[in-house]
């Protein structure tokens, strides 16, 4: 027996119908994705492109429990939202759990309705659209295992990984508090899509497969819910792609780090995964990403990546060649960045080898000076980098001719310098650079000064 749907619009049911014409030309429109307000009530609703040969005088929303719903059809509720062309939506409940609904936005003009693609809305279910059973975790595991798609697996203290765990696109990983995480000794398989990302996210978060702890509004997810994922040494090749990491951060404000082992190589790949919402600061360097032992880009995989809503979003060693191709913004969100937007350095040296900061969306922020100057080493600095060095102590960056290539538009500041690079140290307009913030940059005794601000030289 099919449910017979009742969708409210402010408080006002609406259960209109219209009659369908395919008569051209019609107008042109598009639906938008719904956007979740709570557990029954999602905004709704799309674009009229183009009028077509007459004004649109009815548009809006149709939904149905089956696809393609349409606005004759006596079993599907139709939402008008104005009319005209330009985008509309409005608010709709009650969506119920269990239930998958489809909807389309509409436009009607003389020559009948228009429809938009079909979108769905699965109230209370699972990354996917399904409902989510909950597995308890509090055991280490010990031997080759896989979480499944349609499960919420809830973390319940720190976990050791001592055996291969593949991790299917769609699960969601929740961790119950600031004291769970996941401190992984063998290789972890977390292979997603971006229409089915894998997520780990806090307990308190409803958006992910509902309301698992059972307390309603009570409660809602924040940065620091829960702790870290600590990627201890030799790896063997685990994998996190398409993974999302939410609310982390609780037991120091790192939500991922690579962390000493028995050979400490870090063979991993993190690759177009998003994290955000991490707790912490600008104190020892926390980051989101603390990959400050991490060698070689070639065995420590970090790419395409998202980092917004950070404290600092990345960590590195100076000897570390970071990927130009993560990204520190929100993509549907450009102004929301990170409260310390910028790549922080622990300055080693560069170990021997060829290292290329290339990086021109966030400056580099080198925690101490930076010397370049033994055999085969080359400090490349691409266009239109931006390198931050803090205030005191005498930082400066020191090497010979042989050791640097740096592009001309390459630019050498204070970390108080707003101008270049944004507010890298999060203070507002508390702080101003001055000359003398900072040492200076010397090659083979010679101050270089192209593109070199508020230095001693």
């Amino acid at each position: 027996m099919k449910k017979v749907i009742y969708l409210f619009v402010l408080g006002t049911i609406a259960l209109t119908g219209c009659h369908q014409d395919h008569t051209s030309p019609l107008a042109q429109v598009t639906t938008a994705a719904p956007i979740r307000v709570n557990d029954s009530t999602y905004t709704c609703g799309g674009t009229v492109t183009d009028q077509g040969g007459s004004a649109v005088t009815d548009r809006g929303v149709v939904a149905g429990l089956s696809a393609n719903p349409a606005v004759d059809n006596t079993s599907c509720v139709v939402i008008p939202i104005g009319s005209g062309t330009g985008p509309f939506s409005t608010q709709i409940a009650p969506f119920y759990s269990g239930y998958t609904y489809h909807l389309r936005a509409y436009a009607k003009n003389t020559a009948g309705v228009a429809y938009g693609t079909d979108v769905t809305v699965a109230p209370g279910g699972g990354n996917n659209g399904g409902s989510c059973n909950v597995v308890q975790i509090s055991s280490n595991i010990t031997t080759a295992t896989t979480w499944t798609a349609g499960n919420v697996y809830v973390v319940q203290n720190f976990i050791d990984i001592d055996a291969p765990l593949i991790i299917q696109p769609g699960v969601i990983v929740k961790f119950k508090d600031a004291n769970c995480g996941l401190q992984v000794y063998a290789k972890v398989t977390a292979d997603a899509t971006s229409a089915n990302p894998i997520i780990f996210t806090s307990y308190k978060d409803d958006n992910a497969c509902g309301d698992n702890n059972g307390d309603g509004s009570a409660s809602s997810a924040a940065k620091g819910d829960w702790a870290y994922i600590n990627m201890r040494g030799d790896q063997h090749g685990s994998l996190f792609r398409y993974c999302q990491f939410l609310y982390g951060g609780g037991a120091g404000g790192n939500v991922v780090i690579a962390n000493t082992g028995t050979g400490n190589i870090h063979d991993f790949t993190f690759d177009h995964c998003t994290f955000a919402h991490t707790y912490g600061d600008n104190h020892d360097y926390k980051a989101a990403f603390a990959g400050s032992d991490m060698k070689d880009p070639a065995v420590s995989v970090l790419t395409n990546n998202i980092f917004y809503d950070n404290a600092i979003p990345v960590y590195i060693a100076s000897y570390y060649a970071m990927d130009p191709s993560n990204i520190y913004h929100n993509p549907a969100d450009a102004s929301q960045t990170n409260q310390y937007n910028g790549i922080y350095v622990w300055s080693y040296g560069l170990a021997g080898k060829t290292v290329q900061y290339y990086e021109d969306e966030v400056p580099y922020v080198l925690s101490q000076g930076l010397g370049a100057g033994g055999s085969g080493q080359l400090f490349s600095v691409g266009p239109n980098v931006t390198i931050k060095i803090p205030v005191g102590a005498g930082y400066s960056i020191t090497g010979g001719t042989a050791n640097y290539a740096i592009d001309p538009s390459a630019v050498f500041t204070s970390l108080r310098d707003d101008t270049h690079g944004g507010d890298t140290n999060g203070d507002g307009s508390a702080s101003s650079p001055a000359t003398g913030d900072w040492t200076g940059v010397k090659i083979d005794q010679n101050w270089y000064t192209t593109n070199v601000f508020y230095s001693t030289h």
